[in-house]
């Protein structure tokens, strides 16, 4: 005989978990981080289907090294584009949720700027199911691009740090958050051009212990890429450490 009791129980918690979402509803209305609209009617507590969808369709034909979109015509290829071959980027490969418009920059702004750390899950899974089954099965680490203890400080976290837990926990992979360090407390790259990024960040990280990273293949977090300067020194001094493949994921591209 079934056990009637269990089985009302069972159906009884999804009921009351309804009826408090609904209660919060009505005294914190739930809108989507991105556009503002209402997610009254939606499950999602962060971002509504219609900008999951928008990110979606924005999924684009690009450069596996540097991840610059390709124009008709352009064919990817492994040694990297026109544009990144000159640029002597230290990482293998990279992998992009969008370029840097529309919901994706607006979510970035209200995750980083705005400061709702609760938005480090959604935007962590979008990075998880970006990255294919091959690359999973080689990566040994993940460590997100880290910021100078000044500038963690101000700001409160690192928004590269909790998406990348958030990455681990659903790839069941190993972090390391404080073997990459950043040494400099460098200016802002938002506002520099090209030659003041490179020169901005050069010698600015620094691996504490070699030895953790030797032969080892690294996946390296961080929000945005825009020249690529800061992703490409965090893995200059992780292969200098011994590193073997540096792999590099971010919520968005900056176009060129």
């Amino acid at each position: 005989m079934p056990d009637l009791r269990q089985e009302n129980k069972v159906l009884l918690v999804p009921t009351i978990r309804n009826i408090l979402l609904g209660f919060l509803d009505i005294l914190y209305p739930r809108h989507c981080f991105a556009c503002d609209s209402s997610l009254h009617e939606e499950e999602n507590a962060h971002i509504c289907e219609n900008c999951l969808e928008i990110v979606k369709q924005a999924e684009a034909k690009r450069c596996s090294k540097c991840g610059l979109t390709l124009g008709p015509g352009m064919i990817p290829s492994e040694e990297g584009c026109y544009e990144c071959k000159s640029r002597n980027l230290w990482f293998e490969k990279s992998f992009f949720v969008s370029d840097n418009e529309g919901p994706v920059r607006a979510l970035i702004h209200q995750f980083k700027y705005k400061k709702h750390i609760c938005l480090a899950m959604p935007l962590g899974s979008l990075l998880t199911n970006l990255i294919d089954q091959k690359t999973i099965c080689e990566i040994d680490f993940v460590v997100p691009v880290p910021l100078h203890w000044k500038k963690k400080q101000e700001r409160g976290f690192n928004q590269s740090e909790l998406m990348a837990k958030k990455v681990c926990k659903n790839l069941s992979m190993p972090i390391s958050l404080n073997n990459l360090h950043r040494i400099n407390n460098t200016l802002s790259q938002t506002q520099l051009s090209y030659l003041l990024r490179q020169k901005n960040v050069k010698n600015a990280f620094m691996v504490k212990n070699p030895d953790l990273f030797s032969q080892k293949n690294i996946l390296l977090i961080d929000d945005i890429l825009t020249t690529g300067m800061t992703a490409s020194e965090c893995a200059k001094s992780l292969k200098n450490a011994g590193a073997n493949k540096i792999f590099f994921i971010a919520l968005a591209r900056s176009k060129r």
